[in-house]
């Protein structure tokens, strides 16, 4: 028996798509529902600055699994978006992930109607999202649940552990799922870390660096890895779960 308490977990368990990183609490989520028969399938969505294996992984991860995948990609390009706004730092992760999650999301309202959707997201994953982070939620017009809300770290690795789940390699590598690297909540050793492991991810980056205006405050990815991180609120929190 995989899981200890079959009682997942709430009255928002309901028939839905999971938002599928390919990290450890998306993944639960998926097994979460499939265990009650209520997985419909996972949802990736494509940001266009992601680790370059990541899409790999997650159709990996699906395939070994048995559970349908679909992508979505954003609509609109992480390029344009920084050279209108800058690089993000904490302070514009809601802004860049509207752009690059939220765009996709509408994609997939527009061709899964009513659909709704699973989150990973987890209340006692700190207090900041203890105070933000609901069972049922609503980003661009969908509605999100949170199966497994309430459940502590501890009971998602025995829980994936125990289901046979495979860390990613960006979990090696940058200690995230590597679906975005949109640079917002970036550490200190992030930069490092990506310029080692992904040279062509590096060079992405460089480039856009280099065609930002001289002088600009916010013209180096991830500038504000040294400032106090205000946390990720709302719609931020459930659709971006393993980046922070």
């Amino acid at each position: 028996m995989i899981a200890p308490e079959r009682d997942f977990p709430h009255p928002t368990v309901m028939p839905a798509y999971v938002l599928f990183s390919g990290g450890k609490d998306s993944f639960a989520v998926a097994k979460a529902l499939e265990l009650e028969d209520r997985l419909l399938g996972c949802i990736a969505l494509e940001t266009g600055i992601s680790v370059p294996d990541w899409k790999c992984s997650v159709i990996d991860i699906c395939k070994t699994q048995s559970w349908p995948v679909q992508f979505f990609k954003t609509t609109d390009s992480y390029e344009r978006v920084v050279k209108k706004y800058g690089f993000p730092g904490p302070g514009q992760h809601g802004l860049i992930m509207n752009y690059l999650k939220g765009r996709a999301i509408r994609v997939v309202k527009q061709s899964l109607p009513g659909a709704v959707l699973a989150s990973g997201v987890r209340a006692e994953e700190s207090t900041r999202r203890a105070l933000s982070t609901k069972p049922i939620s609503d980003f661009e017009g969908v509605k999100i649940i949170a199966p497994l809300y309430d459940r502590t770290t501890e009971w998602v690795w025995n829980f994936v552990r125990e289901a046979g789940y495979e860390r990613p390699r960006a979990y090696s590598t940058l200690q995230i799922s590597g679906d975005c690297l949109c640079g917002a909540f970036a550490r200190p050793d992030e930069r490092e870390a990506i310029r080692f492991w992904y040279p062509e991810v590096e060079a992405k980056i460089v480039k856009i660096e280099k065609q930002m205006p001289i002088g600009h405050p916010r013209s180096v990815w991830g500038w504000g890895c040294n400032r106090k991180r205000a946390g990720k609120k709302g719609a931020e929190a459930v659709v971006c779960v393993e980046c922070e």
